[in-house]
């Protein structure tokens, strides 16, 4: 096998572990979530910020919220049980 093609086949494998990692977890609103968030960014940001408290991930949709984003009430708290049960301190 050539360098190239071996590099190309460790460079596949590596952005495929890095867009599944991106993945938001499956649970109740998932869709709403994954939607109000890459509105803005790729969802790695919201993954990376696992384990905030509620209160924590209350605060991060409030920013979200200064930077425009939209979201009625009701949505609102979807996204936010949503984000501190799946992806909250345990």
């Amino acid at each position: 096998m050539s360098a190239g093609k071996l590099l190309f086949g460790a460079l596949s494998i590596s952005v495929a572990m890095l867009a599944q990692r991106a993945d938001l977890p499956a649970g109740p609103n998932r869709d709403l979530v994954s939607r109000a968030c890459q509105a803005c960014h790729d969802l790695s940001m919201v993954v990376a910020a696992t384990g905030l408290t509620r209160e924590g991930w209350n605060a991060t949709i409030e920013e979200m919220i200064s930077y425009g984003m939209r979201v009625d009430r009701e949505d609102r708290e979807k996204i936010l049980e949503y984000l501190s049960s799946y992806l909250g301190s345990r």
